[in-house]
């Protein structure tokens, strides 16, 4: 069962046996479910999400989140789909930055290749006019940033829980009690990392077929 902020607050509490404001407040412990939640997000790459550029812009070879405000939280893409506009759909190639300008395409047109890189979306060919005015668009699926509790799917929304609590009893200073919990969170937050998600592989190389008898590096 999902649960909201003040769900979690509350339960927060209960383990501390203070159900209302006296030594901790709401407005630290709601800051200490925010961090946890940050930590999960960004270690477990668990927060997933999917949006468009689009418009695309010709001859623009990054795109920010001046041109997408959701680009400033992607943490790692798994993929960028291109559609041409109409019913048209390919899954673009993620390369490093340093094979941009390098790789066999060298004129504008439909793009083949993208990386991300300072929070920045690189595309390779850059769009033309005629891509742009067709209406095409790049769809990136991608592991997103959040401090928000309920972004976080149902079966890991007690993890910045024990985390909250973890830096409660810190405040507190019951070290041991800090010390203990905090270890329980790291050792759940490993285990679902581990267990549920594996970093995507994809580059130009993993599109190679291998040579017999070796690796076809």
């Amino acid at each position: 069962m999902a649960i909201t902020l003040a769900n979690a607050i509350t339960q927060v509490r209960g383990v501390l046996n203070e159900t209302s404001p006296q030594f901790w407040t709401d407005a630290e412990i709601t800051y200490w479910l925010q961090e946890g939640t940050k930590i999960v997000a960004s270690k477990t790459l668990m927060v997933e999400a999917e949006d468009d550029i689009s418009p695309l812009v010709a001859n623009q070879l990054s795109y920010t989140s001046s041109d997408e405000t959701w680009i400033a939280n992607v943490i790692e893409p798994y993929a960028a789909i291109y559609n041409d506009g109409s019913t048209n759909y390919k899954g673009l190639i993620k390369i490093h930055p340093r094979q941009l300008g390098n790789v066999k395409t060298f004129t504008s047109g439909a793009p083949k290749y993208y990386c991300l890189h300072n929070r920045n979306i690189y595309v390779w060919p850059v769009a033309n006019a005629t891509i742009v005015a067709a209406g095409a668009k790049i769809t990136l699926l991608y592991a997103t940033e959040t401090d928000d509790i309920t972004d976080l799917a149902d079966e890991y929304q007690h993890l910045p829980i024990y985390y909250a609590i973890a830096r409660a009893k810190l405040k507190d200073q019951k070290f041991a009690e800090a010390t203990s919990m905090m270890s329980q969170f790291y050792n759940d937050l490993n285990f679902e990392r581990t267990d549920k998600h594996v970093r995507e592989v994809d580059s130009v190389g993993s599109f190679r077929v291998p040579q017999k008898g070796g690796t076809g590096a």
